[in-house]
This record gives C-alpha cells, structure tokens and sequence, in this order.
C-alpha cells in the first residue's frame, strides 16, 4: 500500500513539474485532485494506457481549476511523454538486453 501511495505521489509531482516547466501555477491539492480523475477515467478508457482519454480530462480539470489552456495542453502533453511514451524504449532496450543474455 505503502509502495502505491509513494507511485501516486511522483506522479503528482511530476504533473506540478511538467506545470511548473510552462509556466503554470496551480495549488498541489488541485493538481493532485485533477491528476486522480484523469488516472481514474484512464483506467476505464478502452485503450491501451487510456490514450486520449486521460489526456482531455487532464486537460479539462487544469482549465476547470484555472489553468489557461494554451498553458494546460502543452503541461499534460509534457507530462504524458516523461511518464508513459519515454519508458518503452528503455523498456525495449532492457528487454533485448534480457532476451540476448539468456536470462529471459
């Protein structure tokens, strides 16, 4: 349980750094609240990861609580890319690694 709090945790802060970055100022409560209703609604979206789903609500809970959006969609596409896209060729880079070691 402790492990899921600590996951949920950089999460949210890595959502208040990829605001951060643009220039975007958002209580963390807020962003925390906004960052748990998109991960919800990505975890009943029919895609892989809930592509596209979590995104808007993403982007639609920074305008909601005040985040202009020309500020909100370039903060969330940050976010999306450092923490699901830039994984998977590390991941593919280790998992040949494994394959071509024999240890997989």
């Amino acid at each position: 349980m402790a492990g899921n709090l600590l996951l949920t945790l950089g999460y949210v802060v890595a959502f208040d750094a990829s605001l951060l970055s643009l220039g975007a100022h958002a209580p963390v409560l807020a962003t925390a609240a906004v960052y748990l209703a998109g991960n919800t609604v990505g975890s009943l979206a029919p895609t892989p990861g809930g592509i596209g789903a979590v995104e808007a609500v993403l982007s639609a809970g920074l305008t909601a609580i005040g985040i202009p959006a020309h500020e909100a969609v370039p903060a969330v596409l940050v976010f999306r890319t450092a923490t699901f896209w830039l994984p998977i060729p590390s991941g593919a880079v280790a998992y040949h690694f494994l394959v071509r070691s024999g240890t997989l």
